[in-house]
């Protein structure tokens, strides 16, 4: 049964009148505790949520739809199942700077940096 952002919805229609179209990433996680009666069909996901555009750091958006298209997964047992389904097939410009090291050991071009190793 799709709840949708704290409102019950009918066993047979998932109300889609009270979600946001769009949310951010770290939206994701209560999107899928709040939205959803564990274990949920891979379909009642898609009707309830599947529209629903992720926005990513860049500004580019994906629905929840094309994020679980290429899974094969028919249900979910847990919002942890479905929130880890959905962040595992993000694409990468969900995750900020690629190669970012805040230890300055890497360089972009993946080469050593220009600080010397620290002796022990």
């Amino acid at each position: 049964m799709f709840i949708g952002f704290c409102r019950l919805a009918s066993d047979t229609e998932a109300d889609t009148s009270v979600l946001d179209t769009h949310m951010e990433y770290s939206d994701a996680e209560r999107v899928v505790e709040q939205s959803f009666e564990f274990p949920v069909t891979r379909e009642t996901v898609l009707e309830g949520i599947g529209s629903v555009e992720i926005e990513s750091p860049s500004g580019d958006s994906v629905t929840i739809r094309d994020i679980l298209d290429p899974v094969e997964e028919e249900s979910y047992l847990s919002s942890d199942a479905l929130y880890a389904t959905i962040v595992g097939n993000l694409d990468e410009t969900f995750i900020g700077r690629k190669y970012y090291d805040d230890r300055g050991s890497v360089t972009l071009e993946g080469e050593a940096g220009d600080e010397p190793d620290p002796s022990f």
